[in-house]
C-alpha cells in the first residue's frame, strides 16, 4: 500500500495541534481561536507541501525473512513485559495517560474494561478487510481544498463546543497538554483498545518500534554495501543491551531510535545516490518525530552543518544540497510551534547546559556509560568494530553516519540529560551498526566461522541484556522488581471494599496508580490524590488528611531513592500517635506500601 506523505503529515498535524487542544492556553478566547486557525493553516501547509510528490510503501518486505527471529526475541522479552510498571520512572508517565483515558470512558459508560479487546479486535479486523478491499478498488482522495475547509469547519466547531461544554478542559490543563508531544501521549491508546489495559501492551509497542528501527539499520548496512545475514544481524541489534532494554520498557526511547534511524537513513541515501525524493522522506520522518519526542530538534539542526559541508566538498551537486535545505522547512514549520509554546509557557525547554562542554568529566560521561551498560567484552568489540569500519569503509555513507553519531553525542552531552542512558540511545545506532559491519565482513572473509562468530557475539549480548547482575540504568532478570511498589495490590484491595467512592490520599511524585486504577476498572470510581506537598511530614499528612475528608492514607513503606520525603518515618509517627491504625501492608519483593486510616476519636464521657 502506498501512503501519500502530504496527506499523512496533514492528518498528523491536524490531530496534534487542533483536536489535541494545543490552542487551549491561558489566553482570552479570541486569541485561542486565532491560534487554532493558525494551526489549520499549518495543516494546510503540510497538505500543499512538496511531500505530495512522494509516497511511502507501507509494506515491509524484510518481515518475510525476519519474522522467526522477531518472534524469538519477543518470547525472550515477554517475561519482562509482564513485570510491574516501576515507581519513580517515566514509564508510568507514558503508559498511564492513555490507560487512564480508556478507564474513565469505560467507567462512565458502565463497561467492563477487560472486555475491550472483544469489541475492538473484531472491529479492527473488519475495518482492515474493508480498507484492503477499497484499496484494491482504488480510493480517490478528496480535493486538498475541500479537506482544508472540512478541517477548518470541524476545528472551529470543536472550539465552540469546547467553549460551551469544556471539552478541552477534559483533556487536561495546558501544562499537561504541552508536557509531551501528542503522539507520545496517546500512542498506546489504540493498543489498549485492541489488547486491553495491561503491562505488556506499551512494552510490546516499544518492541515494535525497535523492530522497525532494526529494519532501517539493515537497510543502512545494505546502503554501505555490506551483505549482512539478515536474521543474525537482527539478533545482534535486538539483543544489544541498551536496545533490548528499550524494547522491554514502557518509556518512549525505542520510538526515538526509530525516528532517528529512519530520518538519517533517508538523508544518507539521498546524499549517496542523488535521489532527491529521499530528502523529502527524511523531512517527513523528522516532522513526524516532532509529534513524538522533542529530541528530534537536535537531529533537524544537525542536518544544516552536514549540508554546508557537502556544499563545499561536492560543489557539483550544490543544487541537491540547496534542495535538501529547503525540505528542512517542512519539519521546522510543523515541529517548532509546539516546542516554542512549551518553552514560552515554561513547560518544556531544551535544557541546554553549555557549561557541560567545558567539563571533561561530563563530556566523557556518555562514553563511560557505554562501558557500564555493555560490559568490558562488548565494549572492546565495539571499539575494534568502530576502528575497523573507519579503516575499511571510507566513504560518504560512513562519514555521515559518524557525523550524526558525534553531533548527537555532543548535543546530548550539552544538556541536563547527560548521563541518562535512555536519552543517549541515538548515539548507539552507529556503535551497533559498526558491530554489525565488522561481523558481516569477518563472516564473509571466513564463511566457515560465521556461525561460531555470531554465536559468540550473541552469547555475550544476551548475557549482558538478560542476566547481568549489576546492570546500569537497565532492567534484567536480577533487578526487575527494583522500585516496583505493589500499587496494583492496593488498588485491588480497595476495589473490593464495600464503600463506594473512596477517597485515597497517596502522596508520591511518580507512581503508576492511575495505570492500575484503569486496569482494575476503577478510574473515576476511586478518588486518588497523589499530591506531594513540599516538606512532607506526619503532621502535614494528618492536616491534609483531615481537611480532605479522606478515607485512607497510602504511603511507600520502604526506602525510595529520588524523593526527599521520609514516608516510612511519617507512617510510623502517625501510627505511634494513636490517631491512625495500620489497615494493611502490601509487599512485593521488599517494596512495601502501607495503608492507614484514622481511628475514631474517643467519645467524651458525660458529667
Amino acid at each position: 500500500m502506498k501512503i501519500r506523505l502530504n496527506w499523512a503529515l496533514f492528518l498528523l498535524t491536524a490531530a496534534s495541534y487542533i483536536f489535541y487542544p494545543v490552542w487551549h492556553l491561558p489566553l482570552p478566547w479570541p486569541a485561542q481561536l486565532a491560534l487554532l486557525n493558525l494551526f489549520v493553516l499549518l495543516s494546510a501547509a503540510a497538505l500543499y507541501s512538496p511531500l505530495g510528490e512522494v509516497t511511502l510503501d507501507a509494506s515491509l518486505p524484510e518481515l518475510r525473512e525476519l519474522w522467526p527471529v522477531i518472534l524469538l526475541t519477543a518470547a525472550v522479552c515477554l517475561p519482562f513485559w509482564l513485570t510491574p510498571i516501576p515507581t519513580g520512572s517515566d514509564d508510568q508517565s507514558h503508559a498511564g495517560p492513555a490507560a487512564w483515558l480508556v478507564g474513565r470512558i469505560t467507567s462512565a459508560l458502565g463497561l467492563n474494561i477487560r472486555l475491550l479487546p472483544a469489541f475492538f479486535l473484531p472491529a479492527a479486523a473488519i475495518a482492515a478487510a474493508a480498507a484492503v478491499r477499497l484499496h484494491k478498488k482504488g480510493i480517490k482522495l478528496p480535493g486538498r481544498g475541500a479537506a482544508v475547509l472540512a478541517l477548518a469547519a470541524a476545528g472551529n466547531l470543536f472550539f465552540f463546543a469546547s467553549l460551551r461544554f469544556g471539552l478541552a478542559d477534559a483533556v487536561g490543563r495546558y501544562e499537561t497538554v504541552l508536557r509531551y508531544p501528542p503522539l507520545s501521549k496517546f500512542l498506546y491508546l489504540p493498543a489498549y483498545l485492541l489488547l486491553g489495559v495491561n503491562e505488556a501492551v506499551p512494552r510490546a509497542v516499544q518492541f515494535s518500534f525497535m523492530a522497525l528501527a532494526a529494519i532501517y539499520m539493515l537497510r543502512l548496512l545494505k546502503l554501505m554495501k555490506a551483505d549482512p545475514p539478515p536474521r543474525l544481524t537482527y539478533l545482534l541489534i535486538a539483543f544489544f543491551p541498551t536496545f533490548f532494554n528499550l524494547a522491554t520498557s514502557a518509556e518512549l526511547e525505542a520510538g526515538t531510535v526509530f525516528f532517528f534511524t529512519a530520518s538519517i537513513f533517508h538523508f544518507i541515501k539521498a546524499a549517496a545516490t542523488g535521489d532527491r525524493e529521499q530528502f523529502l522522506k527524511c523531512a517527513f520522518w523528522t516532522a513526524a518525530g516532532f509529534f513524538y519526542k522533542q529530541l528530534l530538534l537536535g537531529l533537524m539542526l544537525s542536518f544544516v552543518p552536514a549540508l554546508a559541508a557537502l556544499w563545499f566538498i561536492y560543489p557539483q551537486r550544490r543544487a541537491d544540497w540547496a534542495y535538501a535545505l529547503k525540505t528542512l522547512a517542512i519539519p521546522a514549520v510543523v515541529g517548532l510551534p509546539f516546542i516554542a509554546l512549551s518553552g514560552a509557557f515554561g513547560i518544556r525547554n531544551t535544557a541546554l547546559v553549555y557549561s557541560n562542554l567545558l567539563d571533561p568529566q561530563l563530556m566523557l560521561l556518555d562514553l563511560r556509560n557505554v562501558y557500564q551498560t555493555a560490559g568490558a567484552a562488548v565494549t572492546a568489540l565495539l571499539a575494534v568494530s568502530a576502528a575497523a569500519a573507519v579503516y575499511r569503509r571510507r566513504g560518504l555513507e560512513l562519514a555521515l553516519l559518524l557525523y550524526f553519531a558525534v553531533s548527537y553525542y555532543l548535543m546530548i552531552s550539552a544538556t541536563a540529560a547527560v548521563g541518562y542512558i535512555r536519552h543517549a540511545q541515538p548515539f548507539y545506532i552507529a556503535l551497533v551498526l559498526f558491530l554489525a559491519l565488522c561481523a558481516a565482513d569477518a563472516a564473509r572473509s571466513r564463511p566457515l566461522a560465521k556461525v561460531p562468530l555470531y554465536s559468540a557475539i550473541l552469547a555475550l549480548l544476551v548475557f549482558q541484556s538478560v542476566f547481568a547482575r549489576n546492570p546500569y540504568q537497565r532492567k534484567t532478570a536480577f533487578n526487575f522488581s527494583s522500585n516496583a511498589f505493589p500499587y496494583w495490590e492496593a488498588v485491588n484491595y480497595l476495589k473490593d471494599l464495600p464503600k463506594p467512592g473512596l477517597k485515597i490520599f497517596a502522596p508520591m511524585e511518580v507512581e503508576p496508580s492511575h495505570f492500575y486504577l484503569a486496569k482494575a476498572g476503577q478510574a473515576g470510581k476511586i478518588n486518588w490524590d497523589r499530591r506531594l506537598p513540599p516538606g512532607f511530614s506526619a503532621a502535614e499528612a494528618e492536616k491534609i488528611f483531615g481537611a480532605g475528608a479522606y478515607d485512607y492514607l497510602l504511603l511507600p513503606y520502604s526506602p525510595f531513592r529520588g524523593v526527599e520525603a521520609d514516608f516510612a518515618r511519617a507512617a510510623d509517627e502517625l501510627s505511634a500517635s494513636g490517631g491512625f491504625s495500620v489497615v494493611k501492608v502490601f509487599d512485593y519483593h521488599g517494596n512495601k506500601l502501607i495503608l492507614l486510616n484514622r481511628l475514631p476519636k474517643p467519645e467524651r464521657s458525660g458529667s
